[in-house]
């Protein structure tokens, strides 16, 4: 019948509670408040710093200055000695005698060497006035004033950071900064000043190798990778930051040894933002040292083109080895010579090289996507068509 109770399913009851006890309620009801206490009182104590909760306890520190005692808490290697003053025996030695000398620790590293004072930065112009002593740094403490940039300018070889701020005195609370890092070489100052140029850089007609920012001049002088930034765009400060550009590019020396291969790039359709200098293994190659690389408008297209200046032996013997490389791991083809120089071509991962050399110079285009127009360019520059 329709009416009809289906029996419950195996042993279980059917009970359904109707009444709930006036203790429980009132227990919930106790629990409830409880909780809104609790979260209202860690709301408060949240909003208002304690200090006394992060204070050091000092007293808790007393165990950590006894002397360490037993084998266990000591290396195996190190004798066990007996002092009067344990805490004392326990004591770093200065940064001056880590690693050196008799009982020196093993491994342990020296503090970086402090700089030598060199010649104040003086710059004679007017409407600027030092804002404090000029600061010096050397290799090893550089990170102190451009921490987490000091490794590239290690990786060139940087002597010495001399720099100091000079204040517009025609424009209130203006300043500009001036930063003369010197390298061991005119190139490895190019390196560095290359590996971080700003490609949206306007040219200077006062350095060759150099370049203007929105707020700042950059440029290598010599040896010498010089920074000029000011502190704000008002006139007077930019004014001001051109004129110590000058100034400084005027007293720095003029240097360019080591950049023969800088000066041979072509200047015919180069991109002036796309000069780079590679240190050493350009183009994977361990026979390819300073070499200098830029990218040409060419006939429609954009070809990227290095060059290394060597000695005429080492040049012949860096062209030949990439010649072997390019066939091992492509195709490739000797062309006839062209104006004394020797030419292959090669085709390597989908992508066409074209190298030459000639007496102590090798260059060639890269990565090109257009074997004709790679082989042209360099035809037309070693006929002296391109300069």
């Amino acid at each position: 019948m329709a009416n009809e109770k289906k029996p419950a399913a195996g042993n279980r009851r059917e009970f359904v509670r109707t009444h709930v006890p006036l203790a429980e309620r009132v227990a919930s009801a106790i629990i409830v408040v409880l909780l809104a206490v609790i979260g209202l009182a860690i709301a408060i104590k949240g909003k208002h710093f304690n200090p006394d909760i992060f204070a050091v306890r000092t007293d808790s520190l007393k165990s950590t200055t006894a002397a360490v005692v037993g084998k266990g808490g000591t290396a195996a290697s190190m004798p066990e000695t007996k002092t009067e003053n344990p805490v004392a025996a326990e004591a770093p030695k200065p940064a001056a005698e880590e690693g050196s000398g008799e009982g020196g620790a093993e491994g342990s590293a020296a503090a970086p060497k402090p700089a030598e004072k060199g010649q104040p930065l003086e710059i004679a112009l007017a409407g600027i006035k030092p804002m404090s002593d000029t600061e010096f740094y050397n290799s090893d403490n550089l990170f102190e004033k451009i921490d987490g940039r000091a490794p590239a300018y290690q990786g060139f070889n940087v002597q010495a950071l001399r720099c100091r701020s000079f204040n517009v005195l025609a424009a209130a609370g203006s300043f500009v900064d001036v930063y003369e890092y010197r390298f061991d070489s005119p190139v490895d100052a190019f390196g560095m000043f290359a590996l971080e140029r700003d490609p949206k850089g306007q040219p200077l007609d006062f350095a060759p190798d150099g370049y203007s920012g929105e707020m700042g001049y950059f440029y290598r002088q010599g040896a010498v990778y010089v920074q000029i930034i000011a502190s704000d765009v008002k006139p007077e400060t930019l004014a001001l930051t051109k004129a110590i550009a000058l100034n400084r590019a005027k007293e720095l020396p003029v240097d360019d040894h080591g950049l023969a291969g800088r000066r041979k790039l072509p200047a015919a359709g180069m991109l002036a933002d796309s000069v780079s200098f590679v240190l050493e293994n350009a183009q994977g190659q361990s026979d390819f040292k300073d070499v200098f690389q830029a990218k040409y408008n060419f006939d429609g297209a954009v070809l990227p083109y290095f060059i290394m200046v060597t000695q005429p032996d080492d040049a012949a013997k860096a062209w030949k080895s990439f010649q072997d490389f390019c066939a091992r791991f492509g195709k490739a083809e000797v062309l006839p010579d062209v104006n004394g120089g020797k030419i292959f071509s090669a085709q390597v991962f989908g992508k066409w090289k074209v190298v030459y050399q000639r007496e102590g110079e090798l260059g060639g285009v890269f990565d090109a996507t257009d074997a004709g127009k790679a082989q042209a360019f360099i035809e037309k520059y070693l006929r002296g068509e391109i300069k």
